[in-house]
């Protein structure tokens, strides 16, 4: 079955042949006297008006044709970041089944990727350094309160999002988080402050 398009586009070529031979119809008759010139002329004129009307019908199909309908996806989020095309690891994604890290791989106090979250979104947290080069240890400083009124900086647990170059998780999605709220951060290459105070 042809469709709407197709049909369209046939029609048009048909109008447009008609109108080729009638303008070369008029020609050819024009050097023979009144008449004939005259008959050419309203021939022409004619097939204007028809090959004028096949556009209106043409594009009077086109505008009532039913675009397709595309069903719209569920915004997907990781780690607090809504996942888009600039994002996402399209060209290179092997799933999610990583879940971060595991609590038991730590050998030092920390708090869960979660807990931190949390208090970074009620405005608990005064400062974040991540260390290089992707990232991988974070340590969080959260701002004093009663209970603690000189917070030590402390581990980002489980559930860290470390960095996967061949697939989802990476610190970066921790890194916009913080960013996003406000909150100042820094990247530290591991050693270099004790060899600072070595050079001095």
């Amino acid at each position: 079955m042809q469709t709407i398009a197709q049909v369209s586009l046939l029609l048009l070529v048909a109008v447009i042949c008609s109108s080729v031979r009638s303008t070369s119809a008029f020609v050819a008759t024009s050097t023979s006297g009144g008449v004939s010139t005259q008959l050419a002329a309203e021939s022409s004129n004619a097939n204007r008006r028809a090959f004028l009307g096949a556009m209106g019908g043409i594009a009077s199909a086109v505008a009532t044709t039913n675009a397709p309908a595309f069903a719209e996806q569920a915004k997907e989020y990781r780690q607090g970041i809504e996942v888009n095309a600039f994002n996402g690891l399209i060209f290179n994604y092997r799933g999610g089944s990583f879940n971060g890290l595991d609590e038991d791989d730590l050998a030092e106090p920390s708090v869960t990727y979660s807990e931190f979250n949390r208090r970074l979104k009620a405005g608990e947290v005064a400062f974040v350094e991540f260390m290089a080069p992707d990232g991988d240890a974070a340590y969080v400083t959260f701002k004093a309160s009663e209970a603690d009124a000189t917070p030590k900086p402390i581990r980002i647990g489980e559930g860290y999002p470390i960095e996967q170059h061949d697939g989802y998780s990476s610190p970066m999605f921790c890194v916009k988080t913080v960013a996003k709220a406000g909150v100042p951060y820094k990247f530290t290459v591991p050693g270099m402050a004790k060899f600072q105070a070595m050079a001095k």
